[in-house]
């Protein structure tokens, strides 16, 4: 059973197949790179400053060892295993990024902070438990940041042969194991690996566009606008609204302004980083006349649908 509270160093194992000591410094590098950005996201959401230091790798396939300073010894422990946890916990069913991208699966703000608080005050009175730790790996395990970190760290894993399982756990000060290596074998690297870094379309209902530069010729061009002060290339895709503009039925002057559905296209980058790399109207639901809106024929057969949808839904509830 592991001691929370005896941990100081995080181990990270490579095991190879013709046993020997040695790893390809780049691959080696890029693992560790990837390793202390989950350490570090993981101190972050526990509002910890830490310290880590790298000591001499020991013999036995290659065994890399981080020393954690600059903080209490029991919230150095409680990182180390959580880190063991989360970069060695294999996906079940769908990609840790598919679970991300399911808004019922993310936290609450209020949510997260009671974990973080239980955990804080089992450190304070020294009675961690295994089921507190193990819920705040499955908090830390839904950041954006550590999925694709895992993932960059199991993609390089994977492309590099010579790596046939990989070990983490904890060691004391002396360098003796406070728990068993959680072992990730070759087959289960690819489980880890990101497929795609897109994520789902964000729609915004009722979205208010100054338009700056209107799209007056057919062309896959962009049009610019303001939106919620801040200027935003998009792609206008309410053919309807494009046709009334091409036609001079609609016309724009300083101050014009649309309401729409609103589409925001967005990835997650190499870091984890949530990068926005489009915008798109889709439905244009009132275009400004003078100084009001006034609804298009598109707008008002969109909430006309979304309406009819509303009332379905709730005869399908009360059944």
């Amino acid at each position: 059973m592991e001691n929370y509270n005896t941990a100081a160093k995080f181990q990270m194992h490579y095991y190879f197949e013709d046993k020997s000591h040695s790893m390809d410094a780049f691959v080696r590098n890029k693992c560790e790179s990837e390793i202390l950005a989950i350490i570090t996201e993981i101190a972050k959401t526990l509002n910890v400053k830490i310290q880590i230091e790298s000591e001499v790798r020991k013999e036995g396939g290659l065994r890399e060892i981080w020393a954690f300073t600059n903080a209490n010894a029991g919230v150095l422990s409680v990182i180390i295993s959580i880190a063991a946890l989360v970069s060695s916990r294999i996906p079940v069913g769908d990609s840790e990024l598919e679970d991300l991208q399911k808004q019922d699966l993310k936290l609450s703000i209020q949510e997260r902070q009671l974990r973080i608080n239980k955990l804080k005050a089992e450190i304070k009175d020294d009675v961690i438990t295994a089921e507190t730790i193990g819920k705040v790996a499955d908090l830390v395990s839904k950041d954006n940041k550590i999925i694709i970190r895992k993932s960059n760290l199991y993609k390089s894993l994977d492309t590099y042969r010579k790596v046939s399982k990989i070990g983490v756990n904890g060691l004391d000060l002396s360098d003796k194991e406070v728990s068993a290596e959680l072992i990730v074998k070759r087959p289960d690297f690819k489980k880890f690996i990101v497929k795609s870094n897109v994520l789902p379309v964000e729609a915004i209902e009722d979205a208010v566009i100054e338009i700056v530069s209107p799209v007056l010729k057919s062309g896959n061009y962009k049009w610019k606008g303001i939106f919620e002060g801040e200027s935003i290339n998009f792609s206008m895709a309410d053919k309807s609204f494009q046709l009334d503009v091409l036609s001079e039925k609609i016309s724009f002057q300083h101050g014009s302004m649309i309401k729409c559905t609103l589409l925001i296209h967005s990835k997650i980058d190499e870091v984890g980083e949530v990068v926005i790399t489009g915008y798109s109207v889709d439905t244009v639901l009132e275009n400004m006349e003078g100084h009001s809106f006034v609804e298009t024929k598109q707008g008002k057969s969109y909430r006309n649908q979304k309406a009819l949808k509303a009332a379905q839904g709730d005869l399908f509830a009360g059944l």
